[in-house]
């Protein structure tokens, strides 16, 4: 009789274990799920996928945005359909930067927080690049988020010209279809 007891305890206590874990789960779906329909159509603040050509520009005259506390360039790309699906945003403190330092980085690491406080941490995290392995024109993409059909990458870019090396950071948010 003692050893049934016990193993009606363990039974008992499995499953209550087991339908908090499922319970816990289930939570986090829905919410990454509501997640996803609230913001999968938002490229960046008020700027929404979609969006004619004539809105971006009247949302953004001087291809400026604001994200917490610093100020980004946002450059537009339009479908066949002359709808928005990416921008890419540049940090206007790192335009001309020829130092690829920790400040650098932590320009970065600041763009990335901003992504982090709605989405929560990147799926993919390689890092921080080497300099050595940079390419001209490239971006190396250190940080990335997949939201629904939403894609977020954020990095730092090479660009040689004949003034010396330029780095800056960068984000591209785009859409599939």
């Amino acid at each position: 009789m003692n050893n049934r007891f016990l193993i009606l305890i363990f039974i008992s206590a499995t499953l209550v274990l087991f339908s908090c874990t499922y319970s816990n789960e289930r939570k986090a779906t829905v919410i990454t799920d509501s997640l996803i329909k609230v913001t999968e159509n938002i490229a960046i603040a008020d700027t929404k996928f979609g969006m004619s050509e004539q809105q971006f520009n009247q949302l953004h005259p001087d291809s400026l945005v604001k994200l917490g506390e610093r100020v980004y360039n946002i450059t537009s790309y339009f479908n066949d359909a002359q709808k928005l699906n990416m921008v890419y945003l540049v940090d206007t403190t790192t335009i001309g930067n020829k130092k690829f330092d920790q400040a650098l980085f932590n320009k970065m690491d600041l763009l990335k927080q901003y992504f982090v406080t709605t989405y929560g941490e990147p799926q993919h995290n390689r890092g921080y690049p080497k300099q050595e392995k940079m390419q001209n024109g490239k971006a190396f993409e250190a940080y990335k988020w997949e939201i629904g059909k939403k894609k977020i990458a954020v990095g730092i870019a090479l660009e040689e010209t004949n003034g010396g090396n330029i780095y800056y950071v960068l984000s591209h948010i785009d859409r599939k279809q």
